[in-house]
């Protein structure tokens, strides 16, 4: 159990590491959500998501990791939710945007 564990978080940081560098260098997904979103104005997870051509509940999923990533370089300004939103609304609210 403990090494599934182990395994699990370095799995993890491996792929946090690795959509790092791509946002960066503005490759793989990240670079072409980034593309997608350029010039677009604020959009939703969902509509980001739709331009990429990943609309399925696990292509949000690595949407929302690419988008964590260049959020993280400084590349996408993320708007968050208004105060009060429920929290698993939260994601039809918040916005990212092509600095």
């Amino acid at each position: 159990m403990l090494t599934g564990a182990i395994i699990g978080c370095i799995v993890a940081v491996v792929m946090i590491v690795v959509n790092q560098s791509r946002a960066k260098s503005g490759t793989g997904l990240p670079g072409q959500v980034e593309a997608a979103i350029r010039g677009a104005g604020p959009l939703t997870l969902a509509q980001v998501a739709q331009k990429v051509g990943l609309d399925t509940f696990r292509g949000r999923g690595k949407v929302g990791m690419a988008l964590g990533a260049l959020h993280g370089v400084g590349k996408v300004k993320m708007t968050p939710a208004p105060e009060g939103t429920p929290q698993l609304e939260k994601v039809d609210f918040i916005t990212y945007e092509v600095v």
